[in-house]
This record gives structure tokens, sequence and C-alpha cells, in this order.
């Protein structure tokens, strides 16, 4: 579409487009702010998940090999009789974020 490559390779001041009364214009304004608004759509995302990664980081202390840690369980993966929380050791430390973990589970 014209109004598209028009947009695309362009920067329009969408203030000095919407004083204008030509239709054209008008279109190419909606075009280039619903553009803004998409690329603005694709950032949030990405922000509002460093905000949370630095929260964690922040409210939860790094963790070293053999230290031992408790897993809540969900309500649903469990029944009325399994307990409410497992103890696990660490085991391994990948990336600085993942751990594998072992438990000691009996019946």
């Amino acid at each position: 579409m014209e109004v598209e490559t028009e947009v695309q390779n362009k920067k329009i001041d969408p203030e000095t487009i919407s004083k204008t009364r030509d239709r054209i214009t008008a279109t190419v304004s909606r075009a280039h702010k619903v553009k803004v608004f998409r690329e603005a759509a694709r950032e949030g995302p990405d922000e509002q998940a460093k905000k949370m990664k630095a929260t964690s980081s922040k409210k939860f202390q790094k963790l070293t090999l053999g230290q031992n840690v408790r897993i809540k369980m969900p309500d649903i993966d469990r029944v009325k009789m399994d307990p409410r929380s497992i103890t696990a050791v660490i085991t391994d430390i990948k990336d600085e974020e993942f751990y594998e973990l072992a438990t000691s589970w009996v019946n």
C-alpha cells in the first residue's frame, strides 16, 4: 500500500498532519500512530520481564550447591494426604539461573 510505504520511509510528525483536512494525510497520520503503538506493544513485555527479574533477584538470595530448599506444592497437584511442600537439595546450577534439584521421595 502506498500510505504504509510512505510512513515507513519518512518520519512524519503526527501533530502537523492532524491539522490538515486532507484525507490522505489523515490516513498517513493514523498509519503512523498505529505503527508507533505496535512498536511500544512489542517492547512492553520485555520491560515487564526485566522488572520481574529485578524484583525477584532483590527478593530471593542466590543459592549455592548443596543448599536445602523447600518447594511448595500447589493444591491442584497434590492429594489431601500429600505434604504441602517438598525438601530438595541443589545438585547443579546452570547459567546462574536454573537449578537442578534432587529429592528423597519416600512412600
